[in-house]
C-alpha cells in the first residue's frame, strides 16, 4: 500500500520509519523545512524495538505527500487536527483512508469539516485510542522506539452506508491495532487524558517553577491515584451513554504492555520509571489532554444532564492556572445533538 504520514514529530517519524523499514511506500509531511531536507538527504535511523537505516522521502508540501496515498496517517498533536483536515479537504481523492493516531476525537472533527465529501468521495475515516509506539526523535536523524503497545483500539466513522472496514493490508501491517465497534470506543478509551492531567495538576507548582522531576515515580501519591480513579469512573459513565465497552485505566495499561499489575500506584512508576515531568503549563498534558480529551467528555455529560465533578474541576482549575479557556479551545460539540453523535458511531437507538 502507499502511505502518507502527516506530522514529523516523534510519532510521525516512528510510524514513517517503521513503514519504510517494512518496505512500504511512504512519504512524510512536516512543516519544518530543515528537518525535511536533513532526513531526505541523510535518511532516518531507527533504534530500539525496531532498528535499521532507511531512506525516507520528506516534504513540506502536503499535496506532494498525499496525492498518491491510499492511507493518510495523521500523527500531529490534537490541536493540529482541524488545520490539517482543512488543508487536506481540497486534496482528497476517491477511496482514500484517513487514520488519526491517536484519535482525540479526530473522526468527529473530520465529520464536521469534510461533511458530504466523506461519502461522495468514499473516504474512510478512522482513529486509534492511543499511539502504538512510545518513541523519541532527535535532531540528528534518529528516532528511538522504546516500547510497543498492543491491543490499541482502532475504529471507523459510520456513514449512511454503515460501518466501513479498514483495508486488511493496513491491519496486517499494524498488528498492534484491534478493530473496535465505533469512534466512541476509541476516543473514550484514551488513557492519556485520565492519567496525565490529574498528575500534572497535583504537581502544578513544581511544573510552574520548572523543577525537574520524574513524572510517574515522583509525581504520584495515593491521593493522586484516587483522583485518577474518580476521573476514570466518570469517563466510563459517559461511555455507557453510547453503549460501548470500556475498560478501567489499569486494565488498559496491562493490556497495552502484557503486564498484571494489581494497582495503578504500582503500575505507573513500574511501567514508566523514566520520563521527565513538564516544566511549563504550556505542555501537551495541559494543551492537548484537556481541550481535546476532558472537554469532550464534559460537554457530553452536560448534554446528558450528568454531573462529573472530578473531570469538571480539572478543566476549571487548569483554565484558571493557565489563563486559557480550554472549553473554547477544545473539541466543539456545542451544535451537535445526541442523535448526531450517535450516528457517527453507527448507533441506531437514541440516547
Amino acid at each position: 500500500m502507499t502511505y502518507a504520514v502527516i506530522g514529523g514529530g516523534n510519532t510521525g517519524q516512528a510510524i514513517a520509519g517503521y513503514l519504510a523499514l517494512s518496505e512500504e511506500k511512504v512519504k512524510l509531511f512536516t512543516r519544518d523545512a530543515e528537518r525535511a531536507d536533513r532526513i531526505s538527504r541523510n535518511g532516518l535511523e531507527l533504534k530500539g524495538v525496531y532498528s535499521g537505516s532507511i531512506n525516507l522521502e520528506v516534504h513540506t508540501s502536503m499535496e506532494e505527500v498525499v496525492q498518491d496515498a491510499e492511507i493518510i496517517i495523521v500523527s500531529t498533536t490534537a490541536d493540529g487536527h482541524k488545520p490539517i483536515i482543512k488543508e487536506l479537504k481540497p486534496l482528497l481523492k476517491n477511496d482514500q483512508t484517513i487514520v488519526f493516531i491517536p484519535g482525540y476525537w479526530g473522526a468527529v472533527e473530520c465529520k464536521q469539516i469534510l461533511g458530504e465529501d466523506i461519502e461522495t468521495k468514499n473516504i474512510t475515516i478512522a482513529e486509534t485510542s492511543a499511539q502504538p509506539f512510545i518513541s523519541n526523535a532527535d535532531e540528528e536523524g534518529a528516532v528511538s522506539v522504546r516500547m510497543i503497545k498492543s491491543n490499541v483500539l482502532v475504529s471507523t466513522l459510520a456513514t449512511s452506508k454503515g460501518q466501513p472496514s479498514l483495508p486488511p493490508k493496513f491491519l496486517e501491517r499494524f498488528p498492534h491495532l484491534v478493530p473496535s465497534k465505533n469512534v466512541f470506543e476509541t476516543s473514550l478509551n484514551n488513557s492519556n487524558v485520565v492519567v496525565h492531567v490529574p498528575i500534572s495538576v497535583f504537581n502544578a507548582s513544581r511544573i510552574d517553577d520548572a523543577q525537574e522531576f520524574q513524572f510517574y515515580p515522583e509525581g504520584i501519591s495515593p491521593l493522586t491515584i484516587r483522583y485518577i480513579e474518580k476521573v476514570d469512573d466518570e469517563r466510563r459513565k459517559i461511555a455507557d451513554l453510547f453503549h460501548v465497552e470500556t475498560k478501567d485505566i489499569l486494565t488498559i495499561l496491562n493490556d497495552f504492555y502484557g503486564t498484571e499489575y494489581s494497582s495503578l500506584y504500582e503500575a505507573l512508576p513500574s511501567l514508566f520509571p523514566e520520563g521527565a515531568g513538564p516544566t511549563t503549563l504550556k505542555h501537551r498534558y495541559f494543551t492537548e489532554d484537556i481541550p481535546f480529551g476532558l472537554v469532550a467528555i464534559s460537554e457530553i455529560a452536560k448534554k446528558a444532564g450528568i454531573e462529573i465533578p472530578y473531570t469538571d474541576s480539572l478543566i476549571d482549575i487548569t483554565s484558571l492556572l493557565s489563563a486559557v479557556d480550554y472549553r473554547k479551545e477544545g473539541v466543539n460539540l456545542e451544535n451537535i445533538t445526541f442523535e448526531e453523535l450517535s450516528s457517527y458511531g453507527g448507533l441506531i437507538e437514541k440516547i
